[in-house]
């Protein structure tokens, strides 16, 4: 096997590889596991991908993009943080509600659809008058400059009346059918919300006809992360009126074309928002990724096999799954002494992985990455794991905040930050947290800081700090006259019937064993 110098590293970021030679990144394509998740989001049903940040949501996006069958094509695009000022601005200028966020959405999804859909057109596209006068008409509004980009697309949607005209002079519109006799002429506009709905009837007039060789998933990604001059409200509204066009236009026509929009969106974002039957939704329309397991039987799991291939592609020879994992990983850990037995209960390496992870695939990948950064020799040693958890600790709290981000400002993420500084225990009770709760308000209202999103009440902070798995909630169970610990993580419980679990009250905490660390709690 190759010597630990001679091993590559992974990109932390799976869109990275998206526009990238395969030749350049064939690290990426050999350790990707293809699953049974990759069918499930291949379904015509499935149009939201759920899980946190590192879970996956873009790995599965990229390689399904980088790997076109005969029958199915994808293509990625990103929501450009410059897409949230246009909202705010247009939303100043023209007293935007909520409807108005989906139709606006929905004719940006429409127009980028048009610029990626030519080369699946099954024959000919020059059968297709319509939808040949709309892509005209969209390369005149932009001068054949038109990039199928959603900062783009909003510009066309944002002008609504001239888009309209523009469309009009090329001919997506004649008298008679849905439009009236006001298209032979020149539009004006009348109101945006009627204006919209002129555009949304020019890009389906044109689309609706096509016929296509494949079917074609446009994956929405980079949602994850709110740009810090944008409120969390207006950025949840914006996010709200995508989620609903989602949902709209996956029932449309377009699921007859084999055309399917899939948001890929964490679930805190999508369970903040107030949408209508959206519990359905998430069990019938919805892929979650987890990737739990557990220490016993996780030489079974997924994320075992990721890990593995991390090593294993990178050989020039063939093994079976686990063999070059016990190669560069042969040390073993200690776990728990039990004083009943007189026994010292010892780990494999990789359960010490395990247990200073989030059990997402970015986690291992980032602590093999570290290991190779600082290993030598042919194997890995215990006290180079000890090496990496400063480094790894800081790759979490980056995790973390942009997580809050999310919700918080940068002063408020600060003030929630100190908040831990208050602990010096890794367990704690309910009543032991309120108590410090009461400290923090009051140090915060000395010191004349704002109290930070969900942090008012005990009840809400300690919610807070399971929804990130900094917590998890202990329990006494007893099994077959065995009395033990069993941990209750957020990331473990959910489901699809409970995609934000509530943390139980009364009870005893401990923090994560990487969290600890990274706040230096003893």
């Amino acid at each position: 096997m190759k010597a630990i110098n001679e091993l590559q590293q992974i990109k932390g970021d799976a869109y990275e590889y998206y526009n990238s030679s395969m030749q350049q990144d064939n690290l990426f394509e050999k350790i990707f596991l293809v699953d049974e998740i990759m069918d499930e989001i291949k379904s015509p049903d499935k149009y939201f991908v759920i899980g946190e940040k590192g879970s996956g949501k873009t790995a599965y996006a990229v390689y399904l993009s980088r790997h076109p069958s005969t029958d199915l094509k994808s293509k990625i695009k990103m929501v450009e943080n410059t897409v949230y000022d246009k909202f705010v601005t247009m939303k100043q200028n023209k007293s935007l509600d909520m409807s108005t966020y989906k139709d606006i959405w929905i004719n940006m999804i429409y127009l980028v659809l048009c610029e990626e859909i030519r080369e699946l057109i099954q024959n000919s596209p020059w059968k297709y008058k319509h939808y040949i006068s709309l892509t005209q008409a969209i390369q005149t509004f932009y001068n054949k400059a038109f990039k199928p980009e959603f900062i783009n697309a909003l510009e066309f949607v944002d002008k609504s009346n001239i888009s309209v005209n523009t469309m009009i002079e090329q001919g997506v519109f004649t008298a008679g059918g849905n439009v009236e006799e006001e298209f032979t002429q020149k539009y004006v506009e009348q109101s945006y919300q009627l204006s919209l709905m002129k555009l949304k009837d020019g890009f389906e007039k044109a689309l609706q006809p096509l016929r296509m060789r494949n079917k074609f998933i446009l994956f929405i990604d980079g949602i994850d992360a709110r740009p810090t001059h944008i409120s969390n409200k207006e950025y949840l509204d914006c996010l709200k009126g995508l989620v609903n066009a989602v949902i709209t236009l996956n029932s449309s026509f377009l699921k007859g074309l084999g055309i399917k929009i899939t948001l890929l969106i964490r679930p805190d974002i999508l369970y903040s928002m107030s949408i209508h039957n959206m519990n359905q939704k998430i069990r019938d329309n919805s892929v979650l990724l987890r990737w739990v397991t557990t220490y016993k039987k996780y030489r079974e799991s997924k994320l075992f096999t990721i890990a593995d291939n991390y090593l294993s592609k990178q050989q020039d020879e063939s093994y079976e799954c686990g063999i070059c994992w016990d190669t560069y990983f042969p040390y073993k850990i200690k776990n728990k002494y039990n004083k009943r037995l007189g026994r010292q209960f010892i780990d494999d390496s990789f359960v010490g992985i395990l247990r200073y992870s989030l059990y997402k695939p970015r986690d291992i990948l980032t602590m093999l990455n570290e290991f190779v950064s600082v290993g030598s020799g042919d194997s890995f040693k215990y006290s180079d794991f000890n090496n990496i958890i400063a480094n790894y600790s800081e790759y979490l709290k980056g995790e973390l905040k942009d997580y809050m981000l999310i919700y918080m400002s940068e002063d408020d993420y600060s003030n929630f930050y100190n908040f831990f500084d208050l602990f010096d225990n890794v367990q704690f009770t309910y009543d032991e947290f309120v108590k410090i709760h009461m400290k923090f308000l009051n140090s915060l209202k000395e010191l004349k800081r704002s109290i930070p999103y969900k942090m008012e009440t005990p009840a809400e902070a300690l919610q807070l700090l399971y929804d990130t798995n900094i917590i998890c909630s202990e329990e006494r169970i007893t099994k077959r006259g065995r009395t033990k610990n069993n941990m209750l993580w957020s990331y473990k419980e959910r489901n699809y019937a409970n995609i934000q679990p509530e943390v139980k009250r009364k009870g005893k905490y401990r923090f994560h064993s990487a969290y600890a660390r990274a706040f230096k709690i003893l």
